[in-house]
């Protein structure tokens, strides 16, 4: 067996047991066990009334921006046939799309 087909068993592996995984948590929201309510929006602050949710910009951001760095991973993976490199430029975007989650987290 040679290291390039151990990869690709592996990447096969993986992605079947995260496939799985997420057809679990999709038959979960659609079941309604998982409340998806609020998850683009923050908490009302001091002084507003409780129903007084906001969209948040920073969740959207981080969330979508994540979507998209682990389909482009995958996609690149796929291709290439054994795991690629991802570059520091953009871990360094994904640590700067949560740290603005954390802050924005912090401040309210």
């Amino acid at each position: 067996m040679t290291a390039q087909n151990l990869a690709l068993y592996c990447f096969l592996a993986l992605s079947i047991v995260l496939i799985l995984y997420a057809a679990v948590i999709l038959w979960k929201i659609f079941r309604g066990d998982i409340n998806l309510d609020g998850l683009l929006s923050e908490s009302p602050g001091q002084g507003q009334p409780a129903d007084a949710t906001k969209a948040s910009l920073s969740r959207f951001q981080f969330l979508i921006f994540s979507f998209v760095t682990a389909g482009l991973y995958l996609l690149l993976s796929i291709q290439a046939g054994t795991f690629v490199d991802i570059p520091v430029n953009v871990l360094g975007l994904l640590g700067i799309s949560g740290g603005s989650y954390l802050i924005s987290k912090a401040v309210s």
